[in-house]
C-alpha cells in the first residue's frame, strides 16, 4: 500500500473567495443600511453565491481574467484582487458622478425656464466584452439626466436630458474609466 499524502485544499481558492465574500457583504451593508437579522442574513448569503460564482467564473477563465499589456502574469487570487481593487477605485468616480448629475438635473428642474434640451446621442463604443459593456450602459443609466435606450452592435443609443449631458458622455471619460476597471487600454 502506497504512503500518499493527504490533498490539501489550494488555499488560493478560499482566500479569494473569502475577499470576494467581504467585498460583497462589506458593499451590501453600506449600501442596504438595514442592520437587522433579515438584512444582514439576506446579505451573507448574497455575497456567499457572489463570491461562488464569480470564482466559478473566474476559474473558466471569462471574469477579470483580463491583464494590462504587458503585465506579469499571476494567479487567480491577484487577479481578482487587482480587477476588485480596481473596481473599488471606479465606484467612488461613480458616485461622484452621479452626485454631479444629480446637481445639474436639479438645476435644470428648479431652473425658470426649465432649460431641458434632450437628444438622442449615438455613441460609438470601443469597449469588448460582456461585462464591460454591460458596467459602461449602468453606468450612464446609473448618471441622472442619461438613460442607455438600445446598444447595436458597438454603439449605444443614448437619450441625454441636456446637450451638455451628451457632451460629457462624447468626452469619453466615463468609458475610459470603465477599460481601466477591467484592464483593457484606455481609449
Amino acid at each position: 500500500m502506497r504512503n500518499r499524502r493527504p490533498r490539501r485544499p489550494k488555499s488560493t481558492g478560499l482566500a479569494a473567495w473569502s475577499v470576494l465574500f467581504v467585498v460583497s457583504l462589506g458593499f451590501w451593508l453600506v449600501m442596504s443600511g438595514h442592520y437587522d437579522l433579515l438584512h444582514v442574513g439576506s446579505g451573507v448569503l448574497s455575497s456567499a453565491v457572489v463570491a461562488s460564482l464569480t470564482l466559478g467564473v473566474e476559474r473558466r477563465g471569462h471574469l477579470f481574467a483580463s491583464r494590462p499589456a504587458g503585465a506579469p502574469e499571476h494567479g487567480p487570487l491577484f487577479r481578482v484582487s487587482a480587477a476588485w481593487g480596481r473596481f473599488l477605485v471606479y465606484l467612488p468616480w461613480l458616485l461622484y458622478q452621479m452626485l454631479k448629475s444629480a446637481l445639474q438635473v436639479a438645476g435644470v428642474v428648479v431652473h425658470p425656464r426649465m432649460p431641458i434640451d434632450p437628444v438622442l446621442v449615438r455613441l460609438p463604443v470601443r469597449l469588448s466584452g460582456d461585462l464591460e459593456l454591460t458596467t459602461f450602459g449602468n453606468s450612464i443609466t446609473l448618471t441622472p439626466g442619461t438613460v442607455t435606450v438600445d446598444v447595436e452592435g458597438r454603439e449605444f443609443v443614448v437619450h441625454a436630458l441636456t446637450r451638455a449631458a451628451a457632451e460629457d458622455l462624447r468626452s469619453g471619460a466615463m468609458e475610459s474609466r470603465v477599460a481601466w476597471t477591467f484592464g483593457q487600454p484606455r481609449s
